[in-house]
């Protein structure tokens, strides 16, 4: 006589609910091998093993009427592969969701969002949408230094070749002429940013604009900068974000 299980053993073994077993067997994925008189259910290796397949199937995300059509289907190999593949993507695409969701997560522990900043700012969404414009702005701001350190370089080459030639006066010229363009440049630089930013305060979350002294003197890490808040008038690290 073959081995057979109860529904509680059954459900059991495959550590699964009683009340899973009979939904299974409500939507004809699965019936015991007999019932008696009673009611009593019982499952043989067979339903066993078809129950394992059902479960595995659901861990990888297949819906039952996937299931059921992939077990009903007399080409059950070719409807396998099928389902595989399209489950596959299916799957890719909610890991790449989850994934940016992770990296949203990340980047607002990196921040530190202060509760005042959320309830009198636009919110979590208007902070990301702007945190997103600041990066486009400081890789073009890479992008001006990387020129600049460009001409800086061919400068000091140009003033370098002249004093070598003992040509003093030409050599001064140049000097001075390269420290006058790159100041000039650097500011404008500065100045360029300046203009595309503006800071929350971490205390009462008003949005302000420093003056062009205050923020090039302040102390600042990439994405903070020490300024004194013209509400509250305390003085601390205000998260930078682009200008509308």
């Amino acid at each position: 006589m073959s081995e057979r299980y109860t529904i509680g053993e059954a459900a059991k073994k495959l550590q699964v609910s009683t009340r899973t077993l009979r939904f299974y067997e409500e939507k004809d994925l699965v019936r015991p091998a007999y019932t008696e008189e009673n009611g009593y259910r019982f499952y043989e290796k067979d339903q066993i093993r078809q129950l394992e397949l059902i479960l595995f199937l659901k861990k990888l995300g297949f819906s039952l009427k996937q299931i059921k059509m992939l077990i009903q289907d007399e080409h059950g190999n070719q409807s396998l592969e099928l389902l595989l593949k399209e489950q596959y993507q299916e799957n890719q695409r909610k890991i790449e969701e989850i994934s940016k969701k992770q990296a949203q997560i990340k980047h607002l522990q990196k921040i530190k969002l202060s509760r005042a900043v959320l309830t009198n700012h636009s919110g979590i969404t208007d902070i990301m949408r702007k945190e997103n414009r600041l990066s486009a702005l400081r890789d073009k701001m890479l992008v001006f230094g990387g020129l600049l350190s460009i001409i800086e370089i061919l400068g000091i080459g140009i003033a370098f070749y002249l004093y070598h030639l003992n040509q003093i006066t030409s050599f001064v010229i140049e000097v001075f002429g390269l420290v006058v363009i790159i100041f000039m440049m650097a500011l404008g630089l500065s100045r360029y940013y300046y203009d595309n930013v503006e800071y929350v305060c971490p205390n009462c979350g008003d949005v302000f604009i420093p003056s062009f002294l205050a923020f090039n003197l302040a102390p600042h890490t990439p994405k903070f900068r020490k300024l004194t808040c013209p509400k509250c008038g305390k003085r601390s690290y205000c998260l930078e974000i682009s200008r509308e």
